[in-house]
C-alpha cells in the first residue's frame, strides 16, 4: 500500500505564529507610513510629516525590503527551503545594517524641522536614537547566535519591537495619537505578550529571549522618557544636530 504523499508545505503553529507575526508587523508598518510614504502621492500628508528627502526615501525602502522578509523567511522554513532562507539571511543582515546606518542619519537630520509638532526636537531624538540602536544590538546577536534557531527566530521577532514605534505613532488613529508617548511604548510590547503567549501555550515555558530580552526592551523604551529630557541628553543630541 502506497505511504501517504507528505505536505508540500509544513505550516505547524509556530511557523504559523512567526509568519503571522511578521504579516502583523507589515500591515501596521503600511498603515503607519500610508500617507506620508507609500500613498503619499495619493493621499493627503500629515501636517507634522517631513518632506521626503532621497536619504528617507532610500531608509524607507531598506526598511520595507526588511519587513518583507519578516514575513518570507519564516515562510520558506515552512516550504523547508533553508537554502534560501540562508541566502535571504544574508541580503537580511546588509538590509539591518542599512536601517541602522539610514535610520541614525535621518534621525539626525530631522532634529534640522523634521520632528515637528513633537516638541524640542533635540529631546524627541532620544526616541529614534535608541529605537535604531536597540534594533542593531537585538538584530547583532540574532546573527551571532543564527545557528540557534529557537534563540534566532525570537531574536529576529524581537528586534521589531523596537522600531515598530515609529509606525504606530504615525497611525491616523485620534486614541493612538491622545494616548502617546505610552500608547506607542505599549503596542509593540505586545509582541512580547504575544511570544511569550505562545511560549507557554506550545512549549510549556518561556525562552530566554523573551523574558531577559524583553525586559531589557521595555525597559530601554521606558527609560527614554526622563533621559530625553535631561541636560545630559539634551547636550549630546545637539552636538550631534552639528553634524548633519
Amino acid at each position: 500500500m502506497a505511504s501517504a504523499a507528505r505536505p508540500l508545505v509544513h505550516w505547524s503553529s509556530e511557523r504559523l505564529f512567526y509568519t503571522g507575526m511578521g504579516m502583523v508587523i507589515a500591515v501596521v508598518t503600511f498603515i503607519g507610513f500610508a500617507q506620508s510614504y507609500y500613498l503619499s502621492r495619493w493621499l493627503e500628508a500629515p501636517a507634522n510629516a517631513p518632506r521626503i528627502t532621497a536619504l528617507l526615501a532610500v531608509h524607507g525602502a531598506a526598511f520595507t525590503a526588511w519587513v518583507v522578509l519578516m514575513v518570507v523567511q519564516p515562510s520558506l522554513i515552512a516550504l523547508k527551503n533553508r537554502k534560501l532562507h540562508r541566502k535571504l539571511g544574508y541580503a537580511g543582515a546588509v538590509i539591518a545594517a542599512a536601517i541602522v546606518l539610514l535610520g541614525n542619519l535621518a534621525a539626525i537630520s530631522a532634529m534640522d524641522g523634521g520632528f515637528i509638532g513633537f516638541g524640542d526636537p533635540h529631546a524627541f531624538y532620544a526616541i529614534p536614537f535608541f529605537d535604531i540602536n536597540s534594533f542593531a544590538v537585538v538584530v547583532a546577536l540574532a546573527i551571532l547566535w543564527r545557528n540557534r534557531a529557537e534563540t534566532h527566530k525570537r531574536l529576529m521577532l524581537l528586534a521589531n519591537v523596537a522600531i515598530l514605534s515609529a509606525a504606530v505613532a504615525r497611525i491616523p488613529v485620534a486614541g493612538l495619537q491622545a494616548g502617546a508617548p505610552f500608547t506607542f511604548i505599549l503596542l509593540p510590547g505586545l509582541i512580547i505578550i504575544a511570544g511569550i503567549a505562545f511560549d507557554k501555550r506550545s512549549r510549556g515555558r518561556v525562552h530566554p529571549v523573551w523574558i531577559w530580552g524583553g525586559m531589557a526592551m521595555v525597559t530601554v523604551k521606558l527609560m527614554v522618557l526622563p533621559i530625553m529630557t535631561s541636560a545630559p541628553w539634551l547636550a549630546f543630541a545637539r552636538f550631534m544636530a552639528t553634524l548633519a
